[in-house]
């Protein structure tokens, strides 16, 4: 099978890791998989062996990069106007991004088959921001969401979120050979000397790391044992703490011994409940205990399950897991089994069956 995903850039965010293992898989497995982006684009952060065609702002296809900038509708149309000459080409054409949706659905193709891969309501990220761009761009990102595109959700939430409509969820995946436990032995916190607890530093607020740090200084108060540590230095810059951590992970080995090296993990994210978190099911596939608002994988067999933007009720949840050990280490264990069924090439197969399913008419339940 023929793959090319448009992009209009590539980023650090968990959509993008997706995108790129997804390709790495397919590729391995034999499919031809191929990026398309504007030639002004940043090299991918999450490395992929499938191809980049890079176009330039007439959407030629160009053989390097270029340093001058463009703008989002100038890049947009220049994949809109590549699209148009090589769409045919591929049996699929994947757009992941609500922007890249409307070239992707305005492309003339006869052959390729057009597809959407949802992974968030993007909406609310864009109107977060508050400003008149960001504003526009929102309506421009639920507009997306009626296009004429065979639509795949990443959670089984986006089923019938707001405007979004789909039949069809592909979860994304993990690297099982690096995110596995160092230990899977009850964690005895009563003996203890220091309690660390983790969290991944985003300013964004919908990623609720205010409720995080709050709840971190009242059990530092409680307790002098505790002790946080932050992945990526993205911390407001108005708030520190003695016992306060930042590490920097450079790749995902040492993320994955950033997760290794807590005893519980918060992720307190405000918005979209139910839709996969990375931190969550990172921190799942190496046991590590976590407590969240509420994320794909987690729930109360396998988490301990926080209210929504609460730094009293992260505080209430810590105490409990200190305090029932036998409880927190089943959930733990039942956590890692289901983070265990996101092996990647298991998730890469059931994206292409999903693939073949809508090109050929046939019926495939997931």
């Amino acid at each position: 099978m023929k793959i090319l995903i448009p992009m209009v850039d590539f980023g650090r965010t968990g959509g993008f890791r997706v995108l790129s293992e997804l390709a790495n898989s397919w590729v391995r497995s034999n499919h031809q998989v191929s990026f398309i982006a504007p030639d002004c684009s940043e090299l991918p952060y999450f490395s992929t062996i499938a191809p980049i065609i890079f176009v330039d702002r007439k959407g030629l296809l160009v053989d390097q990069r270029s340093d001058i900038k463009s703008r989002g509708t100038i890049k947009l149309f220049s994949i809109y106007k590549a699209l148009n000459s090589i769409a045919d080409q591929y049996d699929i054409i994947l757009a992941n991004y609500s922007l890249t949706a409307f070239p992707v659905s305005f492309c003339k193709c006869s052959n390729s088959k057009k597809f959407y891969y949802i992974q968030a309501y993007e909406p609310d990220y864009f109107w977060n921001v508050g400003t008149l761009k960001s504003k526009l761009l929102g309506m421009a990102s639920k507009l997306s969401y009626y296009l004429p595109l065979k639509t795949i959700v990443n959670a089984p939430v986006y089923f019938s979120y707001k405007n979004i409509r789909a039949d069809a969820f592909v979860p994304p995946g993990l690297d099982l050979n690096i995110f596995k436990p160092a230990d899977t032995s009850v964690i005895d916190y009563k003996n203890k000397e220091t309690i660390i607890i983790g969290c991944i530093g985003r300013k964004e607020p919908e990623k609720g790391i205010k409720y995080v740090l709050k709840a971190f200084e009242q059990l530092h108060n409680q307790d002098k044992r505790f002790l946080l540590r932050v992945a990526f230095d993205n911390l407001p810059n108005d708030w520190s703490h003695e016992r306060c951590e930042v590490i920097i992970p450079k790749n995902d080995n040492e993320l994955a011994s950033f997760y290794k090296s807590l005893d519980i993990l918060i992720a307190p994210g405000t918005v979209q409940h139910g839709a996969p978190h990375y931190p969550v099911l990172e921190a799942m596939a190496c046991a590590i205990p976590v407590a969240t608002t509420g994320y794909y994988g987690a729930d109360n067999s396998t988490a301990w399950i926080v209210e929504n933007k609460s730094s009293e009720s992260i505080v209430k949840v810590v105490i409990d897991i200190i305090n029932n050990i036998d409880l927190t280490h089943s959930k733990s264990l039942k956590a890692l089994q289901v983070a265990q069924q996101l092996d990647w090439e298991v998730i890469s197969t059931k994206m292409i069956d999903y693939f073949r399913s809508k090109s050929t008419d046939a019926n495939i339940q997931y």
